[in-house]
């Protein structure tokens, strides 16, 4: 699976000139964690998340304190690129998967923009891979075997188990390697076995 194969695009983003609270407003009405951010061009410059707009310091609540806290002369920021984080880590469409789910099982990171030359096109989260990974053994094989015989292999046979495809009917080395590139390509699929060949 590739990338391009599971985010979500068009992305939702916010500008860099933005208000910290259209930001705060975005992300509450979207139910995301962090949002990618774009210049006027469109190319990513950055990631918003709700850690860097809990940054913004708010006002304490004097019931909750002994003795009254003053911040004055502290100015608030007010802009989203005063509190994003700068050159996020990113991937491109054509990232397998199986790349992006070490990344996203080694790092705290929920989603990460998509971009082509700098340009965002879009995100995606683990929950994306996670949906993919959960689909249905019987959807996966129908997928698969749909895909043979698009390319002209209806005798090539797979079945499905756990999202492992195993393949039979591909009887050269040329068809082995085939059949495979093409199963791998299908959403969910984890693995892909040859069965053993004809003797």
């Amino acid at each position: 699976m590739l990338v391009r194969e599971i985010m979500t695009s068009p992305a939702l983003s916010v500008p860099q000139d933005a208000s910290t609270q259209m930001a705060l407003t975005l992300l509450a009405r979207a139910h995301l964690t962090s949002l990618p951010v774009v210049n006027r061009e469109g190319h990513l410059v950055g990631v918003v998340s709700e850690a860097d707009v809990l940054r913004t310091e708010l006002e304490p609540d004097p019931r909750a304190h002994l003795r009254p806290t003053h911040h004055a002369g502290q100015r608030l920021p007010r802009t989203v690129a005063e509190v994003m984080t700068a050159h996020p880590h990113t991937v491109h469409e054509e990232t397998d998967v199986a790349d992006l789910a070490h990344t996203f099982s080694a790092q705290s990171w929920k989603s990460l923009p998509v971009v082509r030359d700098s340009h965002l096109v879009g995100v995606v989260s683990r929950s994306d891979v996670i949906r993919a990974l959960a689909r249905p053994d019987e959807q996966i094989q129908h997928d698969v075997s749909r895909a043979f015989a698009r390319d002209g292999r209806p005798y090539w046979r797979a079945t499905v188990a756990e999202g492992v495809v195993e393949i039979s009917g591909a009887a050269s080395p040329r068809e082995r390697d085939l059949s495979t590139a093409i199963a791998a390509a299908v959403s969910g699929v984890r693995r892909v076995e040859q069965a053993d060949a004809p003797s």
